[in-house]
């Protein structure tokens, strides 16, 4: 088993938590939260045959380890031909707005 990571959870405004990870590379996303927001037809086992990049990554919820599925920028980008570009848009832009500066605070 590799490295257990913290997440973090955030409201997004249509009602739904999303579960962020704060990696060296960047932040990864929950991928089954990038999909109940942007395109909930969609789901984790899916991914996959879609040949969307995803990393599987290690985090405790409800006091077990579960091995979750993330997504980073680029992999929420390459969705841009199965759903509406708008969503991916409007997802990354509250991300880029309303996550990503708690953690650029943390660097400096």
């Amino acid at each position: 088993m590799g490295r257990v990571w913290t997440y973090w959870e955030f409201d997004h405004p249509l009602g739904s938590t999303v579960r962020v990870i704060s990696t060296p590379l960047g932040l990864e996303i929950f991928a089954e939260d990038v999909f109940q927001i942007i395109a909930p037809e969609l789901n984790n086992e899916k991914i996959v045959p879609l040949h969307i990049q995803s990393r599987e990554r290690h985090v405790i919820i409800g006091e077990q380890i579960t091995i979750v599925k993330t997504l980073n920028s680029g992999a929420i980008y390459n969705l841009k031909g199965m759903v509406k570009k708008q969503m991916i848009n409007n997802f990354t832009q509250w991300i880029r707005s309303n996550v990503l500066p708690i953690f650029q605070k943390d660097v400096f």
